[in-house]
């Protein structure tokens, strides 16, 4: 007897809004990371590189929660959260992380901001912020990166390298956004630039042993990559530019224009990875034999999804830099 099984591709789960929120949040947590580290161990070029860094984190956190709440698709589900809370659920967890992040970081600048301005050092309360927001920017890593990481349906993510594997992505791109940012004062270029290198040699060697396991995810990975050779090389090429251009800038300072590529090369790596990681594996097959496809269309699902989330970034960059000028000529004058 012969019996026929009619099976049907599956709709796409997570919208492009989802990799918008994990780049923005990753990008936030990284320069939150380096704008701590001056806090407390940088007191030479501490004070402008901390606030570039959360200023520039500041922008990203209030992005990312916007994207990820639009890729929950109705506005009760992160209600829901709250008043249904499950604690053996990574996203019920991160309704609380996610919040507490953002708070933490918009306070952290402004206290920054207010104490530069008003010659009050506060010390103490900046290092007790600098120490919340670092240990929140850590629970946020873990939460994002383990709600993914914990789906069995989709093998290439069930790994642990993958939450140092998205952190590691997205430190590439803050040390050159920071060097754009202060293109002004070319003498922290060869300090972000140590920044740069390291976590590309780090990134390179998660890489490597994530890839060279004996664990399912590292067998899918290897069989993603031998399916599509020039795909994946691509966040290759591009890592291979970044490092290029990290150790000669190790040596000289870059022009503003060489600055303006590397930090665009380094955003395009983060946000290609996640692409890559997040919307490409879905369209893998997991229950069935059939692929599934997958359109960007260009509605607010799509295409409009991502240059709106980057504009209101830019537009909030913007907004911050400037209402922070005017705070300060209002206080300067009096």
């Amino acid at each position: 007897m012969i019996r026929e099984i009619l099976v049907r591709p599956q709709e796409i789960s997570w919208l492009p809004w989802a990799v918008q929120y994990f780049f923005f949040i990753g990008l936030a947590c990284g320069a939150v990371l380096l704008g701590c580290w001056q806090r407390w161990f940088r007191r030479d070029k501490g004070p402008q590189l901390e606030r570039a860094a959360l200023m520039l984190a500041t922008a990203a956190a209030i992005v990312a929660p916007l994207a990820l709440s639009a890729d929950l698709h109705q506005p009760a589900r992160a209600w829901h959260f709250y008043p249904y809370f499950t604690p053996w659920s990574w996203m019920s967890w991160g309704s609380l992380f996610l919040p507490l992040f953002s708070g933490l970081v918009v306070t952290y600048f402004l206290v920054l901001i207010y104490g530069q301005r008003v010659n009050r050092p506060l010390t103490g309360l900046l290092r007790l912020l600098s120490i919340l927001t670092a240990l929140s920017a850590l629970s946020i890593l873990m939460y994002t990166g383990r709600e993914v990481s914990v789906l069995r349906a989709q093998p290439l993510w069930f790994t642990l390298w993958l939450p140092l594997f998205i952190f590691l992505t997205a430190m590439q791109a803050v040390p050159s956004l920071l060097a754009l940012w202060l293109w002004r004062q070319p003498q922290v270029q060869r300090y972000l630039a140590r920044w740069q290198l390291v976590s590309l040699l780090l990134l390179a060697l998660v890489t490597l042993l994530w890839a060279g396991g004996a664990t399912l995810s590292a067998a899918a990975l290897r069989l993603w990559a031998s399916g599509h050779p020039l795909t994946a090389a691509a966040p290759l090429l591009i890592g291979l530019m970044l490092l290029g251009m990290a150790l000669l800038n190790l040596k000289r300072c870059l022009p503003i224009g060489v600055v303006i590529l590397q930090s665009l090369l380094a955003m395009v790596m983060c946000w290609m990875v996640r692409w890559l990681l997040l919307m490409q594996s879905q369209t893998l097959p997991k229950y069935n034999v059939l692929a599934n496809p997958y359109q960007l269309s260009p509605g607010t699902d799509g295409l409009l999804a991502i240059i709106g989330t980057f504009g209101l970034w830019v537009t909030l960059i913007i907004a911050l830099r400037e209402g922070v000028r005017w705070w300060e000529g209002r206080v300067q004058h009096g």
